[in-house]
Parts: C-alpha cells; structure tokens; sequence
C-alpha cells in the first residue's frame, strides 16, 4: 500500500497571524476500491485552530456510493468522508449535511455510527421530552444495526467525488442532475 507523508510549513498563520505557528501535515495513501487519497491536518499552535480534509486525487465526478449494513462485520467497511460529503442513514431518519466547519475523515461504517450516535445523544439532553423520545428510539434501532438485527443503508453522496464507502458490496454511480444541484445548493 502507498504511503507518502509530508509536512509543509507555513510563514504564518491565517487566521490569527502569528508567525511560525502553522504547518499542515498530510499523507498520501492508496485506498482499495478509491484509489490514491490526500488527508491534511492544518493547525496553529497559537491559536489552536484545526482544520482537516480528505481529497481524492483520481478523477470522479460528483458520486453516490450506497452500503447495505447486514451483520456486524460489515461495521468495518471503510468509509471516506471529504468535508463537502453528504452521509445519509435513512433508516435512522439522520442525514449529515457538510457545512463550513466540516472536516473529512476516514474511518469504517462502526465510525460513521458512533458520530452519529454523539450527535443523537447531544440532541437528546438539549430537547423536550417528545423528541427525547424519538432520540431514544434512533439510539435503540442503531444498536440492533451495528448488532445485524436491523438492516441499515448508509448513503454517502459528494459533488466533487471525494468521498466513498470502499467496498467492493458498495453501489455506486454518478449522481444525477437534480441531486448534484441539491447538494451544491447544501454547501
């Protein structure tokens, strides 16, 4: 497998100025079924601002990718998330739109689940007791997703194609018209 590193720093820093507080680091790795992938960590030690991304650096056009969760192995499919990908569980009712604070990442399908999860349960202690409920719900279907008891689909969309589920189970296709302008209208 292909693994490159690299660290490049910067004069200064962008956001709050200070001078030799910036680098970004990255590594370049060859993912199966995606192909050669760019992570990048931004960060000022001044400041403490941290920014991180994943870029795919083959060409894809704007993609759908689609995973059907069906046992407990499949919790370790890799999952590729640039900070433009659009993460969608329909069955949990949960769509993860990108905004301008979002970061990539690679993790598999148990890591997608867990972020979900944080996010439920934050919800959960900031709501009326009618949706707590709801939330509760969400909590308990996902448990018997990641356990194979319920089937689940997770649905990752990007306009720019550099996100993924890599796994050869994966569906995926060029996302149509409509939905690329829907998505580009989210960012």
């Amino acid at each position: 497998m292909l693994k490159r590193e690299f660290v490049l720093p910067i004069e200064c820093c962008p956001i709050c100025g200070a001078k030799g507080t910036f680098q970004v680091n990255g590594r370049i790795d060859n993912i199966p079924y995606f192909g050669e992938t760019m992570e990048t960590l931004a960060a000022c030690s001044n400041c403490k601002f941290k920014h991180a991304d994943v870029t795919h650096l083959g060409e894809h056009g704007p993609m759908r990718h689609e995973f059907l969760i069906a046992s407990e192995d499949d919790m370790m499919v890799r999952v590729v998330r640039s900070s433009t990908g659009t993460i969608k569980v329909p069955e949990l009712g949960v769509t993860v739109k990108p905004c301008s604070a979002s970061e990539g990442y690679v993790t598999n399908i148990e890591g997608v689940l867990d972020r979900i999860e944080k996010a439920i349960r934050l919800a959960i202690e900031r709501t009326d007791q009618i949706r707590r409920r709801r939330g509760e719900s969400k909590l308990e279907k996902l448990e018997n997703i990641r356990l194979g008891k319920v089937k689940a689909r997770v649905i990752m969309m990007d306009p720019f194609g550099n996100s993924a589920i890599a796994d050869r189970g994966a569906k995926k296709r060029k996302l149509t018209k409509k939905e690329l302008i829907k998505l580009k209208s989210e960012l």
